[in-house]
């Protein structure tokens, strides 16, 4: 391990690996929080008070959707390059993040951290090598899917049974094909994860936060100086749309709707459950000073029920969840992507906390941010998309980052809905309704379309649209035609990475192209109920060419 770190407290350097916190909100929009707009009156006074002391990240943006997010993060690198710039990891699928990319987790293990993960995960687990433990994570808990019910926790997305009451309610998701039992714990000594069923009718993010204090308690014994990465993916605010009681009638009056009244709830009781963590990081002062925190959502908002939304506009709209921005979760409009985040903690200069910065931010900047700060090195990654952003955070560098991938799909369909296309740079935005790249997902050649009548914007319908993000942070004024060499000079550039694209991944087979290597595997076998386990259905042999899936019996 590195013996000093340049990581400053006050301007003085420190010879100890900072512990890092890293909190994911699910679904959670850029006006969802009481540091970003407080006249809404929501009640997040824990993580207020950790970025109101840090650095507020008012120009931080994530992936339109959860998986793509959340393997952006863990790699820092863009989606075309993962195969996850199309879909989330649907259920049944038998396809993950590839093996050779590296983690957070591993790069940290490589200087000396323990590192745990608890919560919602989502990055594959068709094998057990694509799961938790197998990416760097020395104890898991968690559920491995996209959505569940919480505090039954049986994998499947669907409208809650009651706004405050699901202690016993189980999700009907057609069929039932994909309902099963999902709640994984690895154990303090490690091992493959395994299902609890004890946490039955416990609520996912009581579960985070007892686990993250277990983590804490023993990670402060007495002499201790290992550092530690905790990774936090909470499933609040991600449907079903539901809270404990005691947090939902924190807003029963007047001033709020009864959808705000849950979903507002919901988003407090994620607050409260950071704050039992950060109440026991106090007990140890010394932990306390030397941890950073961090916090992201994964995407955008959604659309949720009228009296949560107040949309003003259409195609797709202003809706109050990420006001100002327009668009929502599955779309590349500045709804689905500019999110809210900061990075907290003692070891910031002085200088710098409780100010916002504008800086340029992607969530693939956070691996070589994180590794830089732990001491470690990226030199076994593939190459990086994110940039170390410590330097421009505490004012003691430039911003690095001079543009931003919002995404490029080529495939018709996909989660990652139309606008397909998007790339930042500098002050300016281009959107194009579709792309096309010549060899990917059935393309015969490279670029936009133009014009694009599918379009359900009147001005996409003509071509790529072009925005000045700072004069025009909604997204309603088009400059193509006023400024077209600006507009050429983006979609250029836009270009040179749309070809360095990969396949994206898909639901069916061949599920990333004829030549994915596990394109004859078999979905995930369904059908045997909701308290069946959901996990891994093929051997953990990793990507053994020759024997794709062999079954697990």
């Amino acid at each position: 391990m590195a013996a000093i770190f340049a990581v400053m407290a006050a301007g003085v350097a420190t010879s100890a690996p900072p512990n890092i916190m890293f909190i994911l909100a699910d679904d959670l929009g850029y006006n969802e929080m009481g540091f970003m707009n407080g006249t809404r009156g929501l009640i997040t006074p824990h993580l207020d008070a950790l970025a109101n002391a840090g650095v507020i990240l008012k120009n931080y943006y994530v992936q339109p959707i959860c998986s793509p997010t959340r393997s952006a993060l863990m790699t820092g690198r863009y989606t075309i390059r993962l195969g996850t710039q199309t879909n989330v990891i649907y259920w049944d699928t038998p396809w993950g993040v590839p093996l050779n990319e590296t983690y957070i987790p591993q790069n940290l293990k490589d200087v000396g951290y323990k590192t745990a993960m608890f919560g919602k995960w989502h990055l594959g687990m068709y094998k057990d090598a694509y799961t938790p433990r197998h990416r760097g994570f020395d104890e898991h808990m968690g559920y491995y899917q996209g959505c569940e019910s919480a505090y039954t926790h049986v994998a499947a997305c669907c409208s809650a049974g009651s706004p405050s009451n699901d202690q016993n309610f189980v999700c009907d998701h057609g069929e039932g094909q994909y309902l099963g039992y999902d709640w994984w714990k690895s154990g303090d000594s490690g091992g493959d994860s395994v299902p609890d069923p004890t946490v039955n009718h416990t609520n996912s993010a009581t579960l985070i936060s007892a686990a993250a204090v277990d983590f804490l308690q023993r990670s402060a014994t007495a002499g201790s100086t290992t550092p530690w990465f905790m990774y936090l993916p909470f499933q609040n605010i991600h449907g079903p749309y539901t809270c404990d009681n005691e947090f939902r009638v924190m807003y029963n009056n007047s001033r709020f709707t009864f959808g705000e009244q849950t979903m507002f709830g919901y988003i407090t009781e994620m607050d409260t459950k950071v704050g039992e963590i950060v109440a026991q990081l106090k007990t140890v002062p010394s932990q306390l000073s030397n941890t950073i925190f961090i916090f992201s959502s994964d995407n955008g908002a959604p659309p949720a029920s009228a009296d949560v939304d107040h949309q003003v506009g259409q195609n797709p709209g202003w809706i109050a969840r990420n006001y100002p921005f327009r668009g929502h979760k599955a779309l590349i409009w500045e709804g689905g992507t500019r999110v809210a985040g900061f990075i907290s903690g003692d070891l910031l200069p002085a200088s710098v906390k409780g100010t916002v910065s504008n800086v340029l931010f992607h969530v693939t900047d956070w691996l070589p941010t994180i590794v830089a700060l732990a001491g470690g090195s990226t030199a076994k990654n593939l190459a990086l998309d994110g940039h170390d952003q410590w330097g421009a955070i505490t004012g003691k560098a430039e911003p690095p980052r001079t543009e931003m991938l919002y995404g490029i799909n080529p495939a018709d369909g996909g989660q990652a809905g139309a606008p397909k296309a998007a790339l930042r740079m500098g002050d300016y935005k281009v959107l194009c309704w579709s792309y096309t790249i010549e060899g990917i997902a059935g393309g015969n050649s490279t670029g936009p379309c133009s014009p694009c009548p599918g379009a359900d914007d009147p001005e996409l319908k003509k071509g790529c649209v072009l925005y000045n993000l700072v004069e025009d942070p909604g997204e309603r004024n088009n400059l193509a035609t006023q400024q077209p060499d600006t507009l050429n000079k983006i979609l250029a550039r836009m270009k040179e990475l749309a070809l360095e694209s990969v396949e994206p991944q898909q639901w069916d087979p061949p599920f990333q192209g004829p030549t994915y290597y596990c394109a004859d595997c078999p979905k995930h076998p369904f059908g045997k109920g909701a308290a069946a386990p959901w996990g891994p259905w093929c051997k953990d042999n990793g990507e053994d060419h020759s024997a794709p899936c062999v079954p697990i019996e």
